[in-house]
């Protein structure tokens, strides 16, 4: 915290095509986004795999905050609770429910939330309700902006490309892991920042986004994998025995799609 008696900070005034980057969604306010676009960046593992799903075919992917959310949207679209098997089959019966707690399926799942199970055999044709511990959050919180994107370093290019000449502000908005800061998520919030900036995107008083393009360039040549493992949500991966997620999650530009949000489901953006 800063003293309680300084003055007031020098005004400085947000530049016309403003990038800000934030390096945990518990950084800034709805407010704050009202009116821009935002991209929202959980990259270990929620935003690739939503954009795995879109890429495979999935309908739409419906991000909702709990567990108890899921099993009551699933229930209202006429689909059975968790466990229970129908005789006869379901028109209805289009929804899978993905995500995880604790990085791991949740029991009564049908899919956890590593982007390797979205198959297209698996999640052609069908609706996905989907909650995680802070991507699907992150993606609520982001209800009042004018665009909400689902980026990563699996779409780095096509969300870059999609941003481009908006006019709008653009916020990187890192999910972090639980309540802490993660590398995992801030390194390709500094692939995305370095590229737009160099596109024409304009640096803000914070230095948010000085911070993550430092850290993506320190690590870019031959290293991003294993900083990916040595981060917090690398971690975490590794200590459950989903280190292949890791690796499949860190490689730049392998499903070149935009899924965008729309304040109730996320599906393919058409203004790719």
């Amino acid at each position: 915290m800063p003293a309680p008696d300084l003055s007031p900070p020098p005004p400085f005034e947000t530049p016309e095509r403003a990038l800000h980057v934030h390096l945990h969604a518990k950084l800034v306010m709805p407010q704050e986004l009202a009116g821009g676009v935002v991209v929202v960046i959980d990259n270990l593992r929620a935003s690739v795999t939503m954009t795995a799903a879109l890429f495979s075919g999935a309908a739409e992917v419906v991000p909702v905050l709990t567990v108890e959310d899921a099993v009551r949207m699933r229930e209202a679209n006429g689909d059975p609770a968790p466990g229970v098997v129908r005789d006869e089959p379901s028109l209805a019966r289009r929804a899978l429910m993905g995500g995880e707690r604790g990085g791991v399926l949740i029991p009564g799942f049908d899919l956890d939330n590593s982007p390797r199970a979205y198959t297209r055999e698996r999640v052609q044709g069908r609706t996905i309700i989907f909650t995680t511990v802070n991507g699907t959050a992150a993606l609520l919180q982001s209800r009042l902006a004018a665009r909400v994107l689902v980026g990563s370093f699996a779409n780095l290019s096509a969300v870059c490309a999609s941003v481009a000449n908006d006019p709008r502000p653009v916020h990187l908005l890192c999910c972090g892991t639980r309540e802490e800061i993660s590398l995992d998520d801030v390194l390709p919030a500094g692939a995305m920042a370095q590229r737009l900036i160099a596109q024409g995107r304009n640096h803000t008083s914070d230095d948010s986004a000085r911070l993550a393009i430092a850290a993506y360039e320190g690590i870019a040549t031959g290293g991003l994998l294993a900083a990916m493992r040595a981060s917090r949500g690398g971690r975490n991966l590794e200590r459950v025995g989903l280190g292949p997620d890791v690796e499949f999650c860190s490689r730049i530009d392998t499903m070149p799609v935009v899924p965008e949000f729309d304040g109730r489901r996320v599906v393919l953006s058409l203004a790719q």
